[in-house]
């Protein structure tokens, strides 16, 4: 008996001292460079406005192309939409459209979908997904 309530004592505290991941992690504020499949897309800086992280957090991102407010969804996931006159044309000009970033805050892995609904020089309306990877700046 007292051989199974030293073990069951020893596996508790194994347990209890294990390391979990934090979603405090997910709290994220700093600069961040945004990393495109082949150059530097942005640099944001981030100002986190919660003290706690839960669904619907936000924080303040803000670069020199843009800024706006990024939403914890929950599951380690920030999304931000931009709308309005942003950066979609490929030389990085704005023209009327949208910007979706969503990404993983343990990862920093992602993907922002582009969608350009005025004119860029060159090319036509459409939408692009491409991946990104915040990198601290």
């Amino acid at each position: 008996m007292r051989a199974g309530l030293v073990g069951a004592v020893v596996c508790g505290l194994a347990l209890a001292s294990a390391p979990v991941a934090s979603a405090s992690s997910d709290l994220m504020s700093g600069t961040f460079n945004v990393q495109g499949p082949s150059s530097l897309i942005d640099t944001w800086s981030i100002s986190n406005l919660c003290n706690t992280i839960e669904a619907g957090c936000l924080a303040n991102v803000t670069s020199p192309l843009m800024s706006g407010q990024a939403v914890y969804q929950g599951a380690h996931t920030w999304m931000m939409r931009v709308i309005g006159q942003v950066p979609v044309c490929p030389d990085r000009s704005k023209t009327k459209g949208a910007m979706v970033f969503v990404w993983n805050s343990q990862t920093l892995q992602g993907q922002v979908t582009e969608i350009q609904q005025g004119v860029c020089q060159m090319t036509r309306p459409g939408q692009s997904q491409v991946p990104i990877t915040l990198v601290p700046a």
